[in-house]
């Protein structure tokens, strides 16, 4: 895909999709751009700032005890 100097952004997908996306942004208010903007943001925002996780091997190792 090329990858130019300006501020469009261009994809390709099916149009029957298209026009349910369409269909699906105008009944939440939304419009595309609005959308995109949000969701890249959203994007850009975790992965330069990952959301801290605790993952544990034993949840109980790190349940308050009584």
């Amino acid at each position: 895909m090329a990858h130019g100097k300006s501020g469009k952004i261009i994809i390709e997908v099916d149009p029957a999709f298209k026009e349910q996306l369409y269909a699906t942004l105008k009944d939440q208010g939304s419009t595309m751009k609005d959308w995109f903007l949000k969701q890249a943001h959203t994007l850009c925002d975790e992965h330069r700032q990952p959301s801290l996780q605790l993952v544990a091997e034993d949840q109980a190792a790190y349940t308050p005890q009584p």
